[in-house]
């Protein structure tokens, strides 16, 4: 839901006119039109600010604190009764439970006991995360240490470091559906669910106006990200329902607390739900 902040990467212009255009490939309604047109102005907005994003980045990092990960377990099981259903979260710092006192605190275990408790079958999870990782940081990094054992459900969970990257919507989209792919040739036909891309604008932690400026990218990115479920088969893509207030982050403001983790773990689970067989 919330990632930890890394260094801001230039975008081209170039990079902003071909995103925009990736908005605008397919046929859409007036209001859609007008919001993707919204986006694109938020983009080129936010290119123009980006040495004050810079500057007011590098204070932000230096007054936050830097919270470890979650101590383990990365993995676990919840009993139930029937044919398990085996879970593996894959991301960023929200999924190696950054803000949290132990792993079976973090998303994937709380996903997992949302699934058993609707269900009644057995959940086993596991949890690769990596802190401050970009889906590119994670395709290079993260991907290697996926086992290669069979998983039911695939929880994908990035955004934010893409979005204080300055990654283009575009770029973004394209490596998530690249990620993927190759995740399920390690793991075989998992269903997927694609967190969220956490609004930024909503983070205590980041002063005004970096909170805005990142906000607009961030909200790029999940347009962006909302178009996988047509793509790819039996993929679903999360946007946030819970609100973003100052009482579900951590101490630093940046990342969320365990009653966070409980609440995205049972949206989650009920978005998962319909695409898993026998998910009832």
């Amino acid at each position: 839901m919330f990632a930890t902040s890394r260094q801001f990467a230039n975008e081209t212009p170039g990079d902003s006119k071909r995103s925009a255009r990736a908005f605008d490939r397919q046929v859409a309604f007036p209001g859609e039109i007008l919001a993707r047109a919204a986006i694109g102005v938020r983009l080129f907005g936010s290119l123009a600010l980006l040495p004050l994003v810079i500057a007011q980045g590098n204070r932000t990092r230096r007054r936050v604190p830097c919270l470890p990960p979650a101590t383990p377990p990365y993995h676990g099981s919840v009993p139930g009764v029937g044919k398990p259903i085996r879970l593996l979260a894959f991301g960023e710092s929200t999924v190696c439970g950054v803000g949290l006192a132990s792993g079976d605190e973090s998303v994937a275990a709380t996903t997992a006991r949302a699934l058993t408790r609707i269900t009644g079958r057995p959940t086993r999870w596991r949890a690769e995360g990596l802190s401050g990782a970009t889906v590119r940081d994670a395709r290079k990094q993260l991907l290697p240490r996926v086992a290669p054992e069979p998983a039911d459900l695939l929880i994908v969970a990035f955004g934010v470091n893409d979005a204080t990257a300055y990654r283009s919507p575009a770029t973004f989209v394209a490596e998530l559906a690249e990620l993927v792919i190759a995740l399920r040739s390690r793991v075989g036909d998992a269903a997927v669910v694609i967190g969220g891309v956490a609004p930024l604008n909503r983070f205590p932690a980041l002063p005004w106006p970096l909170r805005s400026v990142l906000g607009w990218r961030s909200a790029a990115l999940q347009a962006a990200a909302d178009h996988l479920s047509g793509r790819l088969p039996r993929v679903v893509v999360e946007r946030f329902t819970v609100p973003f207030v100052p009482e579900l982050f951590a101490s630093d403001g940046f990342h969320p607390n365990r009653r966070a983790h409980a609440i995205w773990g049972e949206e989650l689970a009920t978005l998962a739900l319909p695409l898993l067989p026998d998910g009832r």
